[in-house]
């Protein structure tokens, strides 16, 4: 037998079967244990038990199985064989390799061989946004640096890796290290600084590309639903005063009058913004300014139907402890206790729905999640009943757990950012967050920047997890700015000197009467889709992103594997955005199969590109023979008043091929989900004997009937079928 060396220091490999496709092995010394050295702030909040088998004598081409039973009671096999004399591991299900790892006896650092294919993973930023494979990652690359520098995203790295060829690492802990996934073999290296002998590695087995993601959410955390108004249309603010005309309330009645959708309104903080909602940044007063009469103005606007989303900065660098933790001293500034009493005060007076946490890039990672963490326990101490909501910069693994979403940063106004916006968002959905977005138009602006880009932009935040407008010139980044004003001269732009290739637009741009029309209607068509879009949020409790790169359903496509230009929003929509300057042509992938265009219903043949005609108005959205997509009505803002009665309905089948599709729906703002509490329609389209059928099961509505109308694309035929719910827990 022959023991286990890291830097001279004898260490034990612990092994734990998480799932059916997932492996955990941590290797730590002797006499230490895996629950009190690793920490869980970043897993799932579930117990973690300590690992039952501990290697630390082998002898040579040792093999170990761990099994693994699952709820149905099926047992599942993990082989790991150990060779003690280069320190290699190799872990096998069902007698196929799923990957090697060979650790380093001096330095501790896991090679491990990369295969073919693209590589996905890491997280968010990053230059090379969607094959990660030929560069190095630094895992405490954060924030803006590479935001401002590089234009296209900040950077919030995840130590995933994601093969095309049916594995998937995450090196869990130490924090601190580099990814390497150059030439043939890929490695993780720890920091000079971070101790030798200890690594904690989960090896998945991604027999399909949804495998990694759902075992990453689970072991991570699978995301709590948001409310479900966070998916309609959210407005940002940045200067809110401008030659003495306070644009509060006028704008919000703007959008009302002229009946464009939307559902929150943020404000910037003073010091972000000349003009802001509060005193200055990291202050928790209102500016008397902008807000005069807060109370008074905070309740028009939710008169007015909007939730109100305020931006909060300046955290504690050493934001620490829980909000359930007593006798904390007041002195104590950084504790989330003192610091969450800040927040509800400034409640008390706003009642604002949302928090926007910005900045941050400094705050270590424990700091980063406590704070995470303390915004949506701490709006379960105010509403109790009512999901939290909140938008941060700055994420790590396990964050999902407390919900919210993340954004790509401060990025600059031009067609190349918006370009590498498509494949950040596919792998931010991958390995980050599923709940992700960009600001639309970008942030700082470009000579680039014009009417043609924002619509672009637009076309492509419509089809991605969230839809806000937000950069400067912020009156750029409302759709009615653009003629409201006819000169750049009227309007603050907003400078930012030092930032890479910001500049004042091009004075020719304004004014553009074509930007609030197009944007208006784009904005229908996503409340109209918020049936659809609702469900794919749903989607994520089970671990699956609602942006989906080409590969998760075509695994075996070459072409596939490797596009990062194009994606499905969900399974029955194949999004192409327009990312270049007057495009009247978009080349399209088309994998094997019937396509048909959202817009004209026209069908095509897949198997190859084609070149599809494109206008400003269209974005090339494509539905799969055998797609099913539900639609809403058309409405101004999503209305969560508790009903007794279900939504009006329309499903629209595209034929071709047999399709399933399941809607869920629940009342959009409480936490009774978490309970069960939902209603479910399933329809099955029969493309041979040309028939839809559908069923229900409700935990509200048992006992009820629903007319929906079905629509058969692309001949349009229409006709209505009638639902009845069954009571949902006779139905599981």
């Amino acid at each position: 037998m022959r023991s286990l060396y890291i830097d001279g220091v004898p260490v034990k490999i612990c092994c734990q079967a998480i799932s059916a496709k997932c492996l955990r092995l941590a290797i730590l010394p002797l006499a230490e244990s895996v629950r009190e050295v690793f920490t869980t702030i970043d897993l799932a909040e579930r117990d973690w038990p300590e690992p039952t088998l501990a290697i630390s004598e082998v002898s040579d081409q040792a093999e170990y199985p761990i099994s693994y039973t699952d709820g149905s009671g099926v047992s599942h096999l993990f082989m790991l064989a150990i060779d003690p004399n280069d320190f290699t591991l190799k872990v096998c299900k069902d007698g196929i390799l799923i990957q090697t790892l060979t650790i380093s006896k001096e330095t501790g650092a896991v090679a491990f061989p990369l295969g073919l294919g693209p590589l996905f993973g890491l997280g968010h930023g990053f230059t090379q946004h969607l094959d990660r494979r030929g560069a190095s990652y630094d895992l405490q690359t954060n924030g803006l640096v590479r935001g401002i520098f590089e234009s296209y995203a900040a950077t919030s790295p995840t130590p995933l890796v994601i093969s095309t060829e049916g594995w998937a690492l995450y090196f869990h802990q130490p924090w601190k290290a580099d990814i390497h996934l150059r030439g043939d073999l890929g490695s993780f290296s720890k920091k000079p600084l971070e101790p030798l002998p200890y690594l904690d590695i989960f090896v998945i087995e991604a027999e399909t590309p949804q495998d990694a993601t759902k075992e990453y959410y689970n072991f991570t955390g699978l995301p709590p639903l948001p409310p479900k108004y966070a998916f309609g249309y959210q407005q940002s603010y940045r200067t809110l005063v401008h030659n003495e005309t306070n644009y509060v309330l006028k704008t919000a009645h703007y959008m009302r009058d002229h009946e464009i959708p939307c559902d929150m309104l943020i404000y910037l903080g003073t010091g972000y913004a000349g003009y802001g909602w509060n005193v200055q940044n990291g202050n928790f007063a209102f500016n008397p300014q902008v807000f005069p009469e807060p109370d008074k103005t905070m309740q028009e606007l939710h008169d007015l139907h909007y939730k109100v989303n305020l931006h909060i900065t300046r955290c504690y660098t050493g934001l620490h402890g829980s909000l359930s933790d007593e006798d904390v001293s007041p002195l104590e500034y950084d504790h989330v206790r003192n610091y969450w009493q800040k927040h509800v005060k400034l409640y008390a007076q706003a009642k604002n729905e949302c928090w926007w946490p910005d900045d941050a890039d400094e705050v270590d990672i424990v700091a980063r999640l406590t704070r995470w963490r303390m915004y949506y326990e701490g709006s379960l101490q105010l509403n109790p009943d009512t999901r939290p909501f909140q938008m941060q910069r700055n994420t790590f693994p396990g964050a999902n757990k407390w919900g919210g979403i993340i954004w790509s940063g401060d990025i600059i106004s031009e067609w190349e950012t918006l370009r590498n916006q498509v494949p950040i968002g596919l792998n931010v959905s991958l390995s980050c967050s599923p709940y992700w977005g960009s600001d639309t138009g970008g942030f700082y602006s470009n000579a680039e920047f014009d009417g043609e880009l924002f619509i672009r932009w637009f076309q492509y935040s419509i089809f991605t997890p969230f839809v806000r407008s937000h950069g400067r010139p912020s009156f750029l980044r409302n759709l009615w700015g653009w003629t409201m004003f006819t000169s750049l001269d009227e309007m603050p732009l907003e400078l930012a000197p030092g930032v890479l290739r910001n500049a004042p637009p091009s004075p020719e741009i304004l004014p553009d009467q074509r930007v609030q029309p197009i944007c208006k209607e784009l904005l229908n068509l996503r409340y109209q889709l918020l049936p659809y879009i609702y469900t794919l949020a749903w989607q994520t409790r089970q671990g699956i992103p609602m942006m989906r790169p080409m590969w998760y359903y075509y695994p075996r496509d070459q072409v596939a594997k490797s596009l990062g230009d194009q994606y499905f929003f969900g399974e029955s929509l194949m999004v192409a955005p327009v990312t270049c300057k007057g495009e009247t042509t978009h080349r399209v992938y088309f994998p094997e199969g019937t396509f048909y265009s959202l817009w004209t219903g026209e069908c095509m043949e897949g198997g190859g590109y084609r070149d599809v005609a494109v206008d400003l108005q269209t974005i090339p959205v494509f539905v799969p023979a055998g797609g099913i997509i539900t639609r809403g009505p058309l409405r101004q803002y999503i209305d969560t008043t508790p009903t007794d009665d279900l939504d009006p309905l329309t499903v629209e089948v595209y034929t071709g091929k047999d399709g399933c599709y399941t809607l869920y729906e629940d009342d959009g703002i409480s936490q009774r989900y978490l309970q069960g509490e939902c209603t479910m329609t399933h329809f099955h389209w029969n493309d041979i004997e040309n028939s839809l059928s559908a069923q229900g099961s409700s935990t509200v509505f048992a006992g009820r009937k629903r007319e929906i109308m079905v629509k058969l694309m692309p001949e349009g035929r229409s006709f209505s079928c009638t639902v009845t719910y069954l009571d949902a827990e006779k139905t599981c």
